[in-house]
């Protein structure tokens, strides 16, 4: 019986983002283990499992560390990873496969390429005969190292994020068929471009209609799999790219296909780029004047921490409060030291608070208001939303504030895109006339149904919309938006691991 070894490190890392994520910003299981406690949740390791336990094949469950997004990682928590994932592959003894469920956008205070050194280092320990199926996200950043050590890669196609469990079964079902002797080859194509995660999804608009396109080629068995990766913009490192990856059973249909693809890619380089910004006072204007009854959503990308930005910006709280006596509106805010006074207040008692700005001093300024503390809770709730339904999230010690008709929800952490960020802790979206959210894209599958409008502000942060107007350093130039790019720029096509497998 062949044997596969699974583990997994996903962690989402925004390079201006100043705050380490430290060993305490990660959730630690077995692979086998995290499956079996999400076992009813579409989680990409439901799928890997699923995949697998229809083969005959033997599984070793090696370690899997989860973390939100958040700044780059203490390199101390990525040798813990790989300290025990080797220790697991030395017990099992000699494996036939490997399945790596990564991010793809991870760095730490030492390396700009976290994901591509675990997979050359797993390489390197298995050796070249063993294969390696490696999934990400599609925000991935598809490196060298990732294509020369991975025999098959494979990303989410959805955004928001609705195919994890799909991208598992794809990426473990890619594997079985090369254990069991069938040859394809894997083309990677690199753009030297990217763009804001608020200005698009897979379900409307440009992109949509590429991986429309990707997926009928699939559909007619022209191709076996494909991948389309939007880089996530805020990583400053010597070596990034959107990148279209394509599985086919001849090299040649494969790098015809890649190439296409991402040809289109980068003729909708512009629309990627989004709307002109509204600003935050004209949305709370319209907020004001709807008669709908329905909320208006105020998407703070800039500050998402699901982006990897800090969470912890004020500016709309200070935009809002000439308005905090008639419009009723709720707003998220992470910030531990308003938590610890909102605790020795206590429930009911009104007191002046300093908030915003406690983990990004230069990215935002606080804000000085006096509130009552409406309620505390323990931090946990479930996401009720199309991503990730029904899994559990733990925010540490929470405090809901009332400033006049604003509801602020203070957090510890982030996870702020989903409804039951408010609910759980008392806070009805509906009943509000404007809803803050510090998220994306994510939150409009579950916001959809509720929302009046939707509307994208300019906000600061250190995931701001407009990508120019940060200071990038490192990324390779020519690189759009920052300079304009032709199709010249563009990557030759590369096969994964420089070969067929």
């Amino acid at each position: 019986m062949k044997k596969v070894f699974i583990c997994g490190f996903h962690q989402e890392s925004n390079t201006f983002n100043p705050l380490l994520a430290g060993k305490d910003s990660f959730d630690i299981y077995e692979a086998r283990e995290v499956n079996a406690q999400n076992e009813k949740l579409p989680l990409i390791f439901k799928g890997i499992f699923e995949a697998i336990s229809g083969a005959s094949l033997e599984t070793v469950s090696g370690p899997v560390f989860y973390a939100s997004s958040g700044g780059p990682v203490d390199h101390r928590v990525i040798d813990d990873f790989m300290d025990e994932a080797l220790s697991s592959l030395q017990k099992a003894g000699k494996v036939d496969g490997v399945v790596m469920a990564l991010h793809g956008a991870t760095t730490s205070d030492i390396s700009e390429d976290v994901c591509g050194d675990m997979v050359e280092t797993v390489r390197r320990t298995v050796g070249e005969k063993t294969l390696i199926s490696s999934a990400f996200d599609l925000h991935a950043n598809i490196t060298s190292k990732i294509r020369k050590n991975s025999d098959f890669i494979s990303g989410y196609q959805t955004y928001p994020h609705l195919d994890m469990r799909e991208t598992g079964f794809r990426a473990a079902g890619c594997l079985i068929k090369g254990l069991m002797g069938v040859k394809t080859a894997t083309v990677c194509v690199g753009i030297p471009q990217m763009a804001p995660a608020h200005a698009y999804t897979t379900g409307t608009g440009r992109l949509a209609l590429l991986m429309k396109k990707a997926e009928k080629l699939k559909k007619e068995e022209t191709i076996e799999d494909y991948s389309i990766f939007q880089v996530q913009p805020w990583l400053d490192v010597r070596e990034t790219a959107s990148t279209v990856v394509v599985r086919a059973q001849n090299a040649g249909v494969a790098q015809k296909a890649a190439t296409q693809l991402a040809q289109e890619q980068f003729d909708i380089r512009k629309d990627l780029l989004g709307d002109t910004l509204l600003s935050v006072e004209d949305v709370i204007r319209r907020a004001a004047d709807q008669k709908t009854g329905k909320p208006i959503i105020l998407a703070d990308a800039a500050d998402s921490p699901n982006a990897g930005a800090c969470g912890d910006s004020a500016y709309i709280l200070e935009k809002l409060l000439p308005y905090k006596d008639s419009l009723a509106a709720a707003i998220g805010l992470i910030d531990v030291p308003a938590i610890q006074k909102a605790y020795k207040v206590g429930v009911g008692n009104t007191a002046e608070f300093t908030l915003g700005a406690t983990i990004a001093p230069k990215l935002s300024k606080p804000v000085t208001v006096k509130a009552m503390v409406k309620s505390l809770h323990d931090g946990h709730f479930q996401n009720t939303g199309p991503q990730e339904k029904g899994k559990d999230f733990y925010l540490g010690r929470t405090a809901v504030l009332s400033i006049g008709k604003i509801l602020l929800h203070v957090p510890q952490r982030g996870r702020m895109g989903d409804p039951a960020f408010y609910r759980s802790f008392g806070i009805e979206p509906q009943r509000c006339q404007l809803v803050c959210v510090k998220a994306c894209t994510s939150f409009r599958a579950a916001y959809a149904d509720i929302a009046g409008e939707i509307y994208n502000a300019d906000t600061p942060g250190a995931a701001v919309c407009v990508l120019t107007n940060l200071c990038y350093t490192k990324i390779p130039r020519p690189f759009y938006p920052f300079d304009e790019i032709t199709f010249d720029s563009i990557s030759q096509a590369k096969y994964c691991r420089e070969s067929i497998g």
